[in-house]
């Protein structure tokens, strides 16, 4: 049970709004972070009481329970405050904010949105709300109260003059977020489009935190050090093209090295690199073996900002791009790594590319994309999936019933999980009738797939398929649930905790197994993404396992219930055979074993 602290009245003060944030260590994340679940929720499509996009504070209210039965404990709730009807995509958005301090009336009242949340805090559910960052719409009567708060505009919006040296707006943004942890008692905030002014954000944590209500920051991109992680972390999903059957998270997971905080070496990576001459556009990567590649040179000086161009103090990444003509004028340099959201630039606004002439290429320089001590996401989907230009006769829902996907890459794994709603019944997708394929209502309605436009179909879990792949979601759950010791996002204090890939072999092609130990006990993940029965032997010691020279284990098997445990004696565990169900079926696409050292 999650109980809410006593009403508490903020003043209007900026005595210390911007003091301290800049100059002490960001605060930190709740004791309760490490083990999040995230499931996302668009009010509007997530249930229809009265015909689509009808989903109200209420209506979300009476499925909490569900939510509670799959496991899950935290909602980002993206749907809350007063926004457009119809401007991104013909359909009701958050992200069309009309003005963020008040909730939309088509949605509930206060004391229905406060009811909402004191059920949720009952049933073990966190609630973290949608901020948007950049702007109003154009006709918000706020811009006419107070015209000096704003400049420039983007997403057809008016934008926020957050560098323009206004403290009453500073202190008005503040006092927002304050009051929605403190009197609505909201658990925390997801940032769209990052954190504008991470410095008022350490402010809000810290006026929480000292009202006895300690908050979580989810930051869509995660580029300053005040969110505690982000959203965009590691995506099993292109946004136009679904998901990425080739990510490193979906084939081998303990090789992506930043799952645990610390030096990066770059080898778990991979980066790829434009480079734009007029209509000539040359591309190569990391893993080309001769010229042109990019090779990762680890932290160099510090050159360029994080995400604008000045420098904020912090070694920058830096990379040659080798077998580059540096003599050679170009127009445009992108390198990104689409594994992950990390992406910098020559021109435009965001993730800045610094560049230099040296022997043998150009040695570009970028913002470190892994400042400070974050917990890592694993997002299988959000409600960007099926973006404008996704094909209009696929599903944007990326899991699609691998129990695979959701469990080897996310559900078991040590990091939060975070996925939209719909996914755990394997939804088939239906746009909202008035969903439109253009970002800005071209196109036919209810015809594009926008995934936060999903209007819910909840008798798809009366259907054999549906009511299994709920099953088998909740049984991972369950599973993460009773290992919270082994999967959970991994702290830089978790120094007993170790994450390494398994030995083995396989007639076919499948992803690296994992071992997930203590030293007290140990689970191994062996995931199958094919359609057809599999077989491989793990090659494993009782080292390996963290449990050191002993001579006996038990062993239980976990997928897809819990067995009878066995007693082995540790060196049959040199050839370990492991049978693995075929994907897409109930009870299918993984084994999960549990390991135990017996006196």
């Amino acid at each position: 049970m999650i109980k809410r602290s006593a009403t508490y009245v903020v003043t209007l003060s900026i005595i210390c709004s911007m003091l301290s944030a800049g100059d002490s260590e960001p605060m930190p994340a709740p004791d309760w972070a490490q083990d999040l679940v995230i499931y996302e929720i668009a009010t509007r499509g997530f249930t229809s009481p009265n015909g689509p996009e009808s989903g109200t504070f209420n209506s979300l209210a009476e499925k909490l329970p569900y939510l509670a039965e799959l496991g899950i404990n935290a909602i980002w709730l993206t749907g809350h405050s007063w926004s457009d009807s119809s401007h991104f995509y013909g359909i009701w958005t958050q992200y069309a904010c009309v003005e963020p301090d008040k909730l939309d009336p088509s949605l509930g009242t206060e004391e229905e949105f406060k009811a909402m949340i004191d059920k949720a805090h009952e049933l073990g559910i966190r609630i973290f709300l949608d901020t948007i960052e950049h702007g109003v719409m154009n006709y918000s009567e706020l811009i006419s109260r107070h015209p000096e708060w704003f400049k420039g505009g983007s997403w057809g919006m008016t934008d926020y003059d957050w560098e323009g040296d206004h403290p009453d707006l500073e202190e008005w943004w503040i006092n927002i977020w304050t009051k929605a942890a403190l009197d609505w008692g909201v658990d925390g905030f997801r940032c769209d489009m990052g954190l504008h002014r991470p410095d008022l954000w350490e402010e809000i944590k810290r006026r929480c935190t000292e009202a006895g209500k300690p908050i979580f920051i989810l930051g869509e991109s995660g580029r300053e050090t005040i969110s505690h992680a982000s959203q965009r972390d590691i995506m099993l999903y292109d946004i136009r093209k679904g998901r990425i059957d080739t990510h490193a998270a979906l084939n081998d997971l303990a090789a992506i090295e930043d799952l645990r905080y610390g030096e990066f070496s770059g080898k778990s990576a991979e980066f790829q690199c434009e480079v734009r001459y007029g209509d000539e556009v040359l591309t190569f990567s990391n893993d080309e073996t001769s010229p042109p590649r990019i090779i990762f040179q680890g932290f160099g000086p510090d050159v360029v900002g994080r995400w604008e161009v000045e420098p904020e103090g912090d070694p920058d990444w830096t990379f040659l791009l080798k077998g580059i003509d540096s003599g050679k004028p170009y127009d445009h340099i992108r390198l990104f790594a689409p594994n992950r959201s990390w992406h910098w630039q020559t021109e435009g606004r965001g993730w800045q590319l610094h560049v230099e002439k040296v022997d043998g290429g150009l040695q570009v320089s970028g913002g470190n994309p892994l400042p400070g001590e974050k917990f890592r996401v694993i997002a299988p989907s959000c409600h960007d999936c099926g973006w404008d230009k996704f094909p209009l006769d696929r599903n944007p829902y990326s899991v699609q019933g691998s129990r695979h996907a959701f469990g080897y890459a996310a559900l078991l794994a040590p990091a939060i999980p975070l996925f939209m709603s719909g996914e755990e019944f394997d939804a088939q997708y239906r746009p909202l009738p008035r969903h439109t394929p253009g970002l800005f209502g071209e196109g036919e309605p209810g015809t594009g797939r926008w995934l936060y436009a999903s209007w819910l179909q909840w008798d798809r879990l009366d259907e054999p398929g549906g009511q299994a792949m709920f099953k088998d979601v909740k049984r991972m759950l369950e599973i993460r649930s009773e290992h919270s010791d082994l999967m959970k996002a991994i702290g830089s204090d978790d120094e007993q905790l170790f994450f390494k890939p398994v030995e083995f072999e396989s007639e076919v092609n499948l992803p690296v197994p994992y071992i997930l130990t203590n030293g007290t006990r140990a689970v191994l993940i062996v995931g199958n993404p094919t359609n057809e029965t599999q077989q491989l032997t793990v090659v494993l010691s009782a080292e390996d396992l963290g449990f050191g020279p002993i001579r006996k284990l038990k062993i239980t098997h976990l997928w897809p219930r819990e067995g009878v445990a066995q007693t082995v004696r540790s060196r049959t565990l040199k050839s370990y055979s492991v049978l693995l169900p075929q994907d897409g079926v109930p009870g299918g696409g993984l084994q999960v074993i549990r390991f135990e050292p017996l006196p």
